[in-house]
C-alpha cells in the first residue's frame, strides 16, 4: 500500500501545500502514519481530498462567478443609484435657481407694495389738505352768512326799534295833538 504526503497531494492538485492542510483539517480527515513529522495518507485518503479540493475548486469557481454577477449587478445598482442622485442634484440646482428668481420677484414686489403705499399716503395728505381748503373756503361764507342774517336781524331790529319809536312818536303826536285840540 503506498502513502502519499501533503505535498504529494498538493503537486497533484496544483495547490499549495497550505491549501490541502487547511482542507484537511476543515474536513477531519485522519492520517494514516507520520513519519519525521511528515503526515502519510493511503490512496482512499489522498482520493477523498484529490476529489473534495477540486469540487471545492469548482465549487470555487462557482462561488467566484456568482460573486462576480453579484458585483456586476452591484455595480449596475451604484450606476443606477449614481444616475438618481446626478438627476436630484440637477434638481436641486433648478429648485435653487428657482428660488432665486422667485426671491427677487417677491423683492421687486415688495418696492412696488412700498411705492404703492407711498402714493396712498400723498393722497390722503393731499385729499386732507383739499378738504381743509375747501372747509376755509366754505367757513368765510358761513360767516358772511351768519354776519349777514345778524346784520338782517339787526337791520330788522332796529328798523322794529325805530317803527316803535316812531309809532310812539306818532302815538304822542296824536295824544298832544288831541289832547290840544281839545
Amino acid at each position: 500500500m503506498k502513502l502519499y504526503s501533503m505535498k504529494d497531494i498538493a503537486e497533484e492538485i496544483g495547490k499549495d501545500k497550505s491549501n490541502v492542510y487547511r482542507y484537511i483539517k476543515k474536513n477531519n480527515i485522519a492520517h494514516t502514519n507520520v513519519k519525521e513529522r511528515t503526515l502519510l495518507f493511503n490512496t482512499t485518503q489522498k482520493n477523498t481530498i484529490v476529489k473534495g479540493m477540486t469540487s471545492n475548486s469548482n465549487d470555487n469557481v462557482a462561488q467566484r462567478s456568482q460573486h462576480d454577477q453579484y458585483n456586476e449587478q452591484h455595480i449596475e445598482t451604484d450606476n443606477n443609484a449614481d444616475q438618481i442622485i446626478a438627476a436630484m442634484q440637477d434638481n436641486i440646482k433648478n429648485l435653487k435657481e428657482q428660488n432665486a428668481l422667485l426671491a427677487k420677484q417677491m423683492e421687486s414686489k415688495d418696492k412696488q407694495l412700498d411705492e404703492a403705499q407711498k402714493l396712498i399716503d400723498q393722497q390722503q395728505q393731499l385729499n386732507l389738505s383739499t378738504q381743509r381748503l375747501l372747509t376755509q373756503q366754505n367757513e368765510p361764507q358761513e360767516v358772511k352768512q351768519q354776519t349777514q342774517t345778524t346784520q338782517k336781524s339787526t337791520e330788522q331790529t332796529q328798523e322794529s326799534d325805530e317803527n316803535s319809536d316812531d309809532q310812539k312818536k306818532d302815538s304822542k303826536k296824536g295824544f298832544f295833538k288831541r289832547f290840544f285840540d281839545n
